[in-house]
């Protein structure tokens, strides 16, 4: 059975792959092209501006790009590692492999960039090479200078970030995808009773799974801004670092994918969120947790309660000005186990506490919170899941799961 995808859009859907590249724009005006194996863009999309737009306008201009990219990224092949050059006009290119399981899917080349500002001799080359484009060159010389100058530093950085960002989506839904095909093929393989039993658990842990899988991208695109503006604003070591650590804590998941967690391993990666989430708000968030000591080591399903809190934040407290107070608060309810999540944010309108989570709705917050409540379902059985409670001044966000041993 092959299950190496054919392209990227195997893997991750067009309008993730043009939100990546519009928010890496916006917080850095340095534009991406994400291209396949064979060196074409996986996606078309409009976030070029000034120089490069002009050359891209022109069909002979677009190809030869396009053409710059592919050989740069065929050279990060070659390198296993990143590669800088110049595109045919002499504009700065830098490309990253993007490698999962050994297999090469394709490169991610950064452009729109100078490491240095441009003297004669590079606005005359460039005007020989775009000479029959049939641009006009004054226009051509005068936007190539105002193309941004940036230094090598932030170049690598920012090159290791997307590269960090794509590449670990593509690996998390890889995976995903082979464990399910994998379950799928096995059951219908199968024709004996009590293996057809066996097999229906298998596809049961396997939804649950890629329930999973879809939270943790929510999670990386809210964060990505955090750690680009970091490294935009000048502070590379901080925002290196941020990247290091939230790095290492998004591999230790994917190592170690249990549908079930100590309550005192969810509030760590909990912890090691609200760190990040710091560096945006600043002092600007207070944040208390109150959970008993004997609940510490209740299983919970992993990636449940960091949506809860990702909420809160985003949709809660950023649009607050001033001190925003967050509140994790954990108590036991006859033979279950209730975890609030509490915020006085912004709030959000009292009807929405008759929300069904098991339904689709317009809700932007309820995005994560539906496949939470659908996970603690498909986990605990119907009884269980995640309640809505807004009430003037404060919002609550309640997860209720059975009382278990560890």
């Amino acid at each position: 059975m092959d299950l190496k995808p054919k392209s990227l859009f195997h893997l991750i859907e067009e309008d993730k792959l043009v939100r990546i590249i519009e928010t890496f724009t916006k917080a850095t005006d340095i534009t991406i092209d994400i291209n396949d194996a064979l060196g074409f863009p996986v996606v078309q999309h409009d976030y070029f501006y000034g120089f490069c737009r002009s050359i891209r306008s022109q069909e002979v201009g677009l190809k030869r790009c396009i053409n710059s990219n592919a050989e740069l990224g065929f050279n990060t092949l070659k390198l296993g590692n990143s590669s800088i050059g110049k595109c045919h006009a002499g504009v700065i290119l830098m490309a990253v492999p993007i490698i999962v399981d050994g297999q090469f899917y394709g490169s991610i080349t950064c452009g729109q960039m100078l490491l240095e500002k441009p003297g004669a001799k590079d606005i005359e080359d460039m005007l020989a090479a775009t000479a029959d484009l049939g641009l006009d060159p004054q226009d051509l010389s005068k936007t190539f200078q105002e193309i941004q100058v940036i230094n090598m530093e932030k170049c690598q950085a920012a090159g290791g970030l997307i590269q960090f960002v794509v590449s670990y989506i593509v690996e998390l839904i890889y995976r995903a995808n082979r464990q399910e095909a994998l379950s799928k093929e096995k059951l219908k393989a199968a024709e004996d009773a009590r293996i057809i039993v066996e097999l229906e658990h298998t596809l049961h842990r396997a939804e649950l799974k890629n329930l999973q899988a879809q939270i943790k991208p929510h999670f990386l695109f809210n964060t990505l801004n955090t750690i680009i503006s970091l490294v935009t604003l000048g502070d590379n070591t901080k925002g290196l670092n941020t990247l290091f650590a939230l790095s290492n804590l998004l591999r230790h998941n994917l190592d170690h994918p249990e549908e079930l967690v100590p309550l005192r391993k969810e509030l760590h990666y909990v912890e090691s969120y609200l760190l990040i989430q710091k560096n945006r708000f600043g002092d600007r968030l207070e944040v208390t947790i109150q959970v008993p000591e004997d609940l510490l080591d209740l299983p919970i399903p992993f990636l449940s309660l960091q949506p809860l809190v990702e909420n809160a934040c985003i949709h809660g407290l950023e649009p607050k000005e001033g001190l925003g107070h967050l509140r994790i608060v954990a108590k036991k309810v006859n033979n279950d186990v209730e975890i609030s999540v509490i915020d006085d944010g912004v709030g959000i309108p009292q009807h929405y506490s008759t929300l069904d989570l098991s339904q689709e709705h317009p809700l932007q917050a309820g995005i994560g919170l539906r496949n939470v409540h659908k996970r603690l379902q498909l986990q605990f059985g119907p009884g269980y899941g995640v309640r809505l409670l807004p009430e003037q001044g404060l919002t609550t966000v309640r997860l209720r799961i059975p009382l278990q041993e560890g």
